[in-house]
């Protein structure tokens, strides 16, 4: 058994279609119905001027029976079984038309009145004749005569048959001209929804951004308050989180660099080492929590390449990992990264700070523009990642910085941000032979 639709637009045309059926078939039952009445009416009519014919042409012989001085001029009463009869009864006798041959005249289960009544009884060939009758007096003082006409039914139930049939193809061809027109008028209705999808998407590239009630139909204004709502609720919920892990990241920074300053004391060299990468460890992390807590979703802007990766150089370089480290920057002095100045400067710092531990001799800085897009790449010729770091660094749902170590800290932190900002990273084997750091965008900023 299939699945019920969850489209809404496959769901109204599915309504419309069936409704339009719906209707249109009770019209075809209804029309036939009111075309066959309408047509035993004018039977029924005809009929009536058959017997006003016969009634004038009349007469009684001496015996006091029917004669007919005239004959009817419609030939179906000349021919045996036709279909069309006529009869006529008194206490003396009866005369009927050559068209009841030898067939029996059904007798009438009630008395008639001095004016035309209709109804439909068994025929003398027929399962059903429509007949009408009444009684005269020709002569004043003469006996009664009951004048009867009869026309098969068949007639009446073949014509309303072919008038349903040519219905039902008009009736049709209205249902597949219905249908479509309920499609277009379907699509134009939800059309809204489209601007609204597209406003979301919006919303979603920007946290501040809500939206307005009067720009869309009053029918969705009640989901565009609760959007609204919503989005007010996510944007104040990611403000507290981001507060509570800037505090937290700032309550632990404290402590931590006492710790470091305490250890200097220890009388044993190996456990001040130990202790001391321990401690660099958590260091790391906090920073790079806090790195995430004061970078906010709603930051986006752009800023100049070159200056930034400059000023990371000068203050790296004057590390002692750094001073012995060769440094090569390719990037332009036009170019644009599509980041915040403080967001720039913690991600390539972190990236540089990275490269230089770990390189041996250079650590090379390149930018360009490539596919519409712009790629950002940081590579030194140390050791790299072997190929466990390798596979477990690009494993869904690992961590980088659980993956690889005090190296993915920083890549954490890098590629937290990057993602941040419609980015990607990827890691890669340099052709300096150590670590390729590679970040890339999309659309080059304007």
């Amino acid at each position: 058994m299939s699945k019920r639709s969850n489209s809404l637009k496959v769901r109204l045309f599915a309504l419309a279609a069936l409704w339009n059926g719906l209707a249109l078939g009770f019209s075809w039952v209804a029309l036939s119905l009111l075309f066959e009445r309408h047509t035993e009416r004018q039977v029924t009519a005809e009929l009536i001027r058959q017997g006003e014919a016969l009634v004038a042409g009349m007469s009684m012989d001496a015996a006091g029976k029917p004669v007919l001085s005239q004959a009817l001029y419609d030939p179906r009463f000349t021919r045996p079984a036709s279909g069309l009869y006529w009869y006529v009864s008194s206490e003396k006798g009866n005369l009927g038309s050559r068209s009841l041959w030898d067939g029996a005249w059904p007798s009438l289960t009630q008395a008639p009145s001095q004016t035309w009544e209709s109804l439909t009884t068994k025929g003398p060939f027929e399962p059903a004749m429509l007949r009408v009758a009444r009684t005269i007096r020709p002569d004043a003082k003469g006996p009664e005569l009951l004048v009867e006409v009869g026309q098969d039914h068949a007639v009446i139930t073949q014509a309303r048959q072919d008038f349903a049939q040519e219905l039902a193809l008009f009736l049709l061809l209205l249902w597949s001209v219905l249908t479509l027109a309920s499609v277009v008028q379907v699509t134009q209705g939800l059309q809204p929804l489209a601007a609204l999808r597209a406003r979301l998407t919006g919303l979603k590239a920007d946290s501040k951004a809500r939206l307005v009630s009067g720009e869309h139909p009053q029918e969705v204004g009640p989901l565009i308050q609760a959007i609204n709502a919503l989005a007010d609720a996510r944007s104040d919920d990611m403000a507290r989180a981001r507060d509570r892990a800037r505090d937290l990241a700032h309550a632990l920074k404290t402590p931590l660099t006492a710790l470091k300053m305490q250890v200097g004391d220890l009388g044993d060299a190996k456990s001040q080492t130990a202790l001391q990468e321990s401690l660099s460890v958590l260091n790391i992390a906090v920073q790079a929590e806090l790195a995430r807590a004061q970078w906010a979703p709603d930051a986006r802007g752009t800023c100049l390449l070159r200056p930034v990766i400059e000023r990371l150089v000068r203050v790296v370089g004057r590390t002692p990992a750094g001073s012995s480290k060769r440094f090569e920057i390719e990037v332009g002095e036009d170019c644009l990264v599509p980041l915040t100045e403080d967001s720039a400067f913690e991600v390539l710092g972190a990236l540089l700070d990275n490269a230089t531990r770990h390189a041996s001799h250079l650590i090379k800085v390149r930018a360009r523009v490539e596919g519409g897009g712009l790629k950002v790449s940081v590579e030194d010729d140390g050791p790299g990642l072997s190929q466990d770091q390798s596979r477990l660094a690009l494993e869904r749902g690992v961590r980088l910085d659980e993956a690889i170590g005090t190296q993915g800290l920083g890549l954490a932190i890098t590629r937290d941000l990057i993602a941040a900002s419609g980015g990607t990273l990827i890691l890669e084997t340099s052709e300096l032979g150590g670590l390729a750091v590679r970040l890339g965008w999309t659309r080059v900023p304007a």
